[in-house]
C-alpha cells in the first residue's frame, strides 16, 4: 500500500530552481536513503512532504489512515521539565484517553441500567483505542528508546533546557520515535550519536513496522538500514533499489551506458549534419530538408555533467622517528571528575590509528593532549623526533573567523592571489566564494578551508577529530582517499565508520577510562567486540543454570506442589463462579438501585477480572516446575 506519493513536485526561490518534476512513492514499511550533494534540496524536499514549505507545483498526498512523523526541534518547556516529561509530552493525547477511562469508571460506578450500558459500550471501546495508542506501555517504550539512544537513568530527571545541542537532538529523535508513525522522515539521524547509539538506531529502524524516508551522509548508516536509494541532483529525482552500496554500483552502470548513448548519438548527429550540409543545396536537397527535420525532432540524450570534488594531494613529508607519539600514565579530569588515569600508549611511525568510544569519554580531550594544546593533570606525552603535527579540531580554531577566505590562505602561505585561488579551488571555493568572510561559511565549507591549510603545512602527523562532519558524501570520499595515499602517521577520532573501516589498521577504544587495544580496523574491533560480550553472556548464562540448579533443585517438595496446585485451581474455580455470578447481577437493572451497592460490584467485577489471570500464570509456573522436578 502507498503510504506517501509525491506527484510532479516542484521547487523554486526566485529565479533558481530546485527541483522540478520531482515524482515517487513511498510504500509500507520501505527504507529509503535520501543522498545527493550538499545543496541539492534535500532538506527543502522534506520541509514541502511536511508543509513547512510550498511548492511551487505538484501535489503530495498521504494515505487518510497513515500518520507521519518529522525530527523536528523540541519544543520550549518551563524551566525544570525534566526529559521523561519531554519524551512521554508526544503521549498526551493517551494520557487524555488515560484520565477520560478513569472518569468511566467512576461514572460507571454511578449508573445503572441503560445508561449503565451505553457507558460500558463506551469504556470498551476507548479501551481498545487507548491499546491500540500503546497506553498500557508508553512509560516503557519512552524508556527503552530513550536509555537506547545514549542517555543514562540519571539523565531521566534532567532538565532538557540544560542540554547540549548535540543531547537535544536525542531527545528531538526519542519524542518522535515513541510514537511509532507509520512513516518517518529522519533528516540526518545520525548527527551527535556516538558509536553505541548509532549501532542502536540502525537495528530499531532495520526492524521498525513502519515506512524510513531519510536524509544521511552516513554511509555505513544507509548501508545497514535502507532497501531503496532516491537521489537527488541536477533538479532530478532517480531511484535505485538495494542499499548504499548498490546504489553506487548502479549508478555507476547507469553513467556507463549514457556516456557509451551519448557518444553514439553524437556521432549520428554528426553524421547528419554532414550530409544536411553537403547535400542542402544540390540535388539531395529535398532529402537533406528531411534529415535536418528528423534531426529537429530528435530527442537528445543529455551529456553527464562534470562533477565538483576534492582535489586534495599530500606532499612528500619529513622523515620521523620510529615511535611518533607516546603517552606513559596520562591522567585527566575535570572539574572532580575523572575522565580517565594511568593510560598508555604508543603510536609508531605509518600507523593509521582510530581512537573510538562514547560521547563525552574523553576522546576529544587525549587528542588535545597529543598536540600539547591541553595539559595533563598526570603523567607525560612526548611527540617522536622530528614530528610535525597537522590538527584537525571541531571548532576550526585554525581559521581567523575575521577573515576573507583568500587571505585566510595568502596571509599564512607564501602564495599570490592566483596561486591561493588555484589552491582553493582544489577544495571547490572558486569565484566570488573565495571573497566570502569565514565567520559566513557553513560547518562543511570550514571543513574542507581547514583541510587545506592542514596541507599546505605538510605534517607528516595527522591529528584528526571528527575531519568529515558537515561534508556531503562526495567530499568524504575525497578525504578517504587524501588519508589513504597519505604517506606518514595518522590518529583520528570519527563515528563515521566507513571512512574508520577503509582507512584505519589499529583502533583504540577508550572505555569506563581504560583505552583497549584492538590490532585491525572497525569490522575487526566491531567482531572481536561482539566475540567478548557473547563469551560474556553466556558466561553469565551458565551462572544462571548453575545458581538455579543449586538453589532450586534441592527445595522442590512434589507433595507440597501437588497441594498448592490443588489449592490454586480451587480458588480460580471459586473466582470465576463469582465473576459470572457478578456477571449476573451487573446486567440486573435492580442492582442499581442502589448506587453504592452497584458502585462496589462494578469495582468487585474489575478487581476479579485483574486477578484471574494472575492465578492462571501463578498456576502455570507451578505447574512446570512440577514437570521438571
Amino acid at each position: 500500500m502507498i503510504v506517501l506519493q509525491g506527484k510532479n513536485l516542484t521547487k523554486s526561490y526566485g529565479v533558481e530552481t530546485v527541483f522540478e518534476d520531482v515524482s515517487f512513492i513511498i510504500t509500507e514499511g520501505e527504507k529509503i536513503g535520501l543522498v545527493g550533494p550538499n545543496g541539492a534540496g534535500k532538506t527543502t524536499l522534506f520541509r514541502c512532504l511536511t508543509g513547512e514549505e510550498h511548492l511551487g507545483g505538484g501535489e503530495v498526498t498521504i494515505g487518510n489512515k497513515y500518520t507521519m512523523g518529522y525530527l523536528e526541534q523540541i519544543p520550549n518547556y518551563p524551566l525544570g521539565t525534566a526529559l521523561m516529561d519531554c519524551v512521554l509530552d508526544s503521549f498526551a493525547d493517551v494520557f487524555q484517553m488515560r484520565d477520560h477511562l478513569r472518569s468511566l469508571e467512576k461514572e460507571m460506578g454511578e449508573r445503572s441500567g441503560k445508561d449503565l450500558d451505553k457507558l460500558l459500550d463506551k469504556y470498551s471501546l476507548l479501551t481498545h483505542e487507548y491499546e491500540e495508542a500503546g497506553g498500557f506501555s508508553c512509560e516503557a517504550i519512552a524508556r527503552r528508546i530513550i536509555k537506547g539512544l545514549g542517555f543514562k537513568d540519571e539523565d531521566l530527571n534532567r532538565d532538557v533546557n540544560t542540554f547540549s545541542g548535540g543531547e537535544k537532538t536525542r531527545a528531538g529523535l526519542a519524542r518522535l520515535l515513541v510514537r511509532e508513525p507509520d512513516l518517518l522522515l529522519l533528516d540526518e539521524p545520525t548527527n551527535h550519536l556516538d558509536l553505541q547509539a548509532l549501532e542502536w538506531l540502525e537495528s530499531f529502524l532495520k526492524t521498525y513496522r513502519g515506512a524510513v524516508f531519510l536524509i544521511s551522509h552516513d554511509r555505513y548508516f544507509l548501508d545497514e538500514v535502507v532497501n531503496k536509494v532516491f537521489e537527488l541532483d541536477n533538479k532530478q529525482l532517480k531511484t535505485f533499489s538495494g542499499n548504499y552500496s548498490k546504489y553506487l554500483v548502479l549508478k555507476k552502470e547507469q553513467e556507463l551506458a549514457q556516456a557509451k548513448a551519448y557518444e553514439k548519438q553524437q556521432k549520428e548527429i554528426q553524421k547528419i549534419e554532414e550530409y544536411i550540409l553537403k547535400y542542402k543545396a544540390g540535388i539531395k536537397s529535398k532529402q537533406a530538408r528531411g534529415r535536418a527535420s528528423q534531426l529537429s525532432r530528435l530527442e537528445r540524450i543529455e551529456k553527464l555533467p562534470g562533477q565538483n570534488s576534492f582535489e586534495l594531494k599530500a606532499g612528500a613529508p619529513g622523515e620521523t622517528g620510529d615511535i611518533v607519539l607516546q603517552a606513559i600514565e596520562l591522567e585527566m579530569a575535570y572539574d572532580g571528575t575523572k575522565l580517565f588515569s594511568g593510560l598508555n600508549v604508543n603510536i609508531y611511525k605509518g600507523e593509521k590509528v582510530a581512537l573510538i568510544g562514547g560521547n563525552g569519554t574523553g576522546k576529544s580531550t587525549i587528542l588535545k593532549l597529543a598536540t600539547g594544546s591541553l595539559l595533563p593533570k598526570q603523567g607525560l606525552v612526548t611527540l617522536g623526533s622530528r614530528v610535525k603535527v597537522g590538527y584537525f579540531d571541531q571548532e576550526h580554531k585554525n581559521l581567523d573567523k575575521n577573515k576573507r577566505v583568500i587571505d585566510e590562505i595568502m596571509d599564512n602561505y607564501a602564495l599570490n592571489e592566483g596561486q591561493a585561488r588555484n589552491k582553493l579551488a582544489q577544495v571547490l571555493f572558486q569565484d566570488e566564494d573565495v571573497f566570502k568572510k569565514v565567520a559566513d561559511l557553513s560547518g562543511g565549507e570550514k571543513g574542507r578551508l581547514s583541510i587545506l591549510k592542514i596541507i599546505l603545512d605538510e605534517p607528516n602527523f595527522l591529528i584528526l577529530d571528527e575531519p568529515t562532519n558537515h561534508l556531503d558524501i562526495s567530499s568524504q570520499e575525497a578525504v578517504e582517499d587524501f588519508l589513504s595515499d597519505f604517506p606518514g602517521t595518522l590518529l583520528i577520532v570519527s563515528h563515521d565508520r566507513f571512512l574508520l573501516e577503509k582507512i584505519t589498521q589499529r583502533t583504540l577504544e577508550l572505555e569506563k577510562g581504560v583505552l583497549n587495544n584492538y590490532l585491525g580496523s572497525y569490522s575487526y574491533y566491531k567482531e572481536k567486540k561482539d566475540e567478548l560480550q557473547r563469551l560474556k553472556d553466556e558466561e553469565q548464562n551458565q551462572k544462571v543454570k548453575v545458581t538455579v540448579k543449586v538453589q532450586e533443585k534441592p527445595k522442590v517438595n512434589k507433595s507440597k506442589l501437588r497441594e498448592e496446585i490443588k489449592n490454586l485451581e480451587v480458588k480460580i474455580q471459586s473466582l470465576e463462579q463469582f465473576k459470572e455470578t457478578l456477571s449476573g447481577e451487573l446486567a440486573d437493572p435492580n442492582t442499581y438501585q442502589d448506587e453504592e451497592k452497584s458502585r462496589l460490584k462494578v469495582a468487585e467485577f474489575k478487581r476479579t477480572e485483574e486477578e484471574l489471570p494472575m492465578l492462571y500464570e501463578e498456576w502455570e509456573r507451578l505447574c512446570i516446575i512440577l514437570e521438571e522436578a
